[in-house]
């Protein structure tokens, strides 16, 4: 068996400023966050993780 040095990757270029991200690995999401403490998280995702949540838009009221 050979050593194979494993692919580095740069944290911070993958983030790109952002403490949250949704790796996605097959059909599966996974959040990697960054905590205030500068530790790494990775969790399992919803599908809709990465989406912003809906405003409510409530029907307006006539004007009188």
């Amino acid at each position: 068996m050979t050593d194979v040095e494993p692919k580095r990757i740069n944290l911070e270029e993958l983030m790109r400023g952002c403490k949250k991200i949704i790796l996605q690995h097959g059909k599966r999401p996974y959040c990697l966050t960054i905590t205030r403490r500068g530790n790494l998280i990775l969790t399992s995702a919803d599908d809709d993780a990465d989406k912003q949540p809906v405003p409510d838009r409530s029907p307006e009221r006539p004007t009188e």
